[in-house]
Formats: C-alpha cells, sequence, structure tokens
C-alpha cells in the first residue's frame, strides 16, 4: 500500500468520523453522565467498527449485501434499539428538569441530593453522635454534583442498576450494540476495501490496516468530544443546561431511530 493511498484511506476514515451520527450522540449523551460513560461508549462504537471490518474482509458482511431482508430487518432492530436509547436519555433529561424546577420552588423532591436547598436538620441528644461525627456526615448540593450525585441510599436497586449503566462496561456495551445493529456499517467497509485494499492482499491486512485506521479515527474523535464535553465540567453541572442538552441527544437519537426503523419497514414491505 503505497503512502498516497493510506493517505487517502485516512481523509476517508477523518470524514466518516467527524459526520453526526448515533456513535457521536451516544457518547455526548454519556459524557454528560461521567468522563468514564462517555469513554465506555466511545469505545463500544470504534470496537463494533472494526468487528464489522472482520466480518467484511471474511466476506460476511456481504450476506447483507446479498440479502435484502436480512438487511432491511438489522437495520430495523438497530432503529428501535437506538429509540431506546433515546426515549431514555429523554426520561432521564425530563427527570432532572423535574427535580431541578420542584428545588427551585422549595419542594425538594430528592432530599438531600444536588437540588435539595435545605440540608437536614441536625438533631441533638443521647444517642446522636458527637459533633465530629455530625460535622462528617456529607452536605447536600455538594460533592458529585448533577453529573454523579447521590440521590439515592449506598446499595439501592435504582442506585446500583443507574451505576451498571454508566459504568464503562455498561456503556461499552450500549455502544458496541448500537453500532453493531446498524448494518451500514458493513456495507461501509465493503465499498472501501476493494479501492485500498492491495492486489493479493490478506484478510488479516484488510482487518489490521484499513479497519485498524477507520476504527482509531473513529475512537480518537469520539474521545475528543467526550473529553471537551468534560473539560465543560463547571458549565454543565449546570443541571438546566444538562438536563437540555441530554434531551436534545435524546430527541436526536430518537429521530435516527426511527428513520432507521422507518427504512427497515419499508424495505420489508417493498
Amino acid at each position: 500500500m503505497t503512502l498516497s493511498s493510506y493517505l487517502g484511506l485516512l481523509a476517508v476514515s477523518a470524514v466518516l468520523a467527524i459526520t453526526p451520527g448515533q456513535d457521536t450522540m451516544l457518547s455526548l449523551r454519556n459524557a454528560l453522565l461521567s468522563r468514564r460513560a462517555g469513554l465506555g461508549a466511545a469505545t463500544g462504537s470504534s470496537v463494533a467498527a472494526l468487528i464489522w471490518a472482520a466480518l467484511a474482509a471474511t466476506g460476511l458482511a456481504a450476506l447483507f449485501q446479498a440479502s435484502p431482508v436480512a438487511y432491511e430487518l438489522l437495520s430495523l432492530i438497530g432503529g428501535l434499539y437506538v429509540i431506546f436509547l433515546g426515549v431514555r436519555a429523554m426520561r432521564s433529561a425530563r427527570t432532572t428538569l423535574k427535580a431541578y424546577r420542584l428545588a427551585r420552588a422549595g419542594v425538594p423532591a430528592l432530599v438531600g441530593g444536588p437540588y435539595d436547598p435545605q440540608p437536614p436538620a441536625v438533631a441533638t441528644g443521647p444517642g446522636v453522635g458527637s459533633a465530629a461525627d455530625q460535622s462528617s456526615a456529607p452536605t447536600p448540593g455538594k460533592g458529585k454534583g448533577a453529573r454523579g450525585s447521590d440521590r439515592e441510599p449506598q446499595g439501592s436497586p435504582g442506585r446500583r442498576a443507574r451505576r451498571d449503566i454508566t459504568s464503562f462496561r455498561g456503556t461499552f456495551l450500549i455502544g458496541l450494540g448500537s453500532c453493531m445493529t446498524n448494518p451500514k456499517v458493513g456495507l461501509f467497509f465493503l465499498a472501501l476495501f476493494p479501492q485500498f485494499t492491495p492486489v493479493g492482499a490478506s484478510p488479516a491486512f484488510a482487518i489490521g490496516v484499513l479497519g485498524g485506521t477507520v476504527a482509531a479515527s473513529m475512537w480518537l474523535y469520539l474521545i475528543g468530544v467526550v473529553l471537551l464535553v468534560d473539560a465543560a465540567n463547571t458549565w454543565l453541572s449546570n443541571p438546566v443546561v444538562t438536563g437540555r442538552i441530554e434531551m436534545g441527544s435524546g430527541l436526536t437519537l430518537a429521530g435516527l431511530g426511527i428513520y432507521l426503523s422507518a427504512t427497515g419497514v419499508l424495505g420489508l414491505l417493498g
């Protein structure tokens, strides 16, 4: 592979990476929760791109090109999954904004949470504990803030579920699943390989060099998005800003999902 060919591959990879899509929205949305969650989603999407490259190099992705039904069915499944992710993001944003409005109105919805304007009364008397013990208690509204507050007691089912969803592993699987249910990625590699693969090159070359370059470019861009969001942590600690951005990303994901699902349904009916 010549240097000029590889530079052309880098250019194509860069254009693909910066093109707004569901992977960008997922990384952005999860970066609002925490840097770890954003990194997980970005890595999952990039690993999925590498898997699609392997499928294309071994000929398995060609099945979707040869079978329109399989392609449209996977598009439908992927669209429904993206809709689910978008709706979940919008519900989370609505909860954040509602809690903030209630707290501003003097009705703390999350006692001891980030939007509770009044700290809990400190009890006194026998059996309560020393002043030092009381002073070491967590102060409401401080700590992790809106992006990772202790809204529920330690060990509660809701807290554990949220920790699973926003963990690196949880968001990695979300990013992986979102990209793997998008057959357009596989078709992209099918169209890319003939243009940049030297005559007689092995599948390992296509996977390692071509697929690796695309996946790495995608990962670097998504990581940049995550780090940019994380750098704006002070500004994004405002629950109104966070809620509105999350609502916007949720609407975008839902819109992409509806488009993918509609395309799949029309393809199956046609």
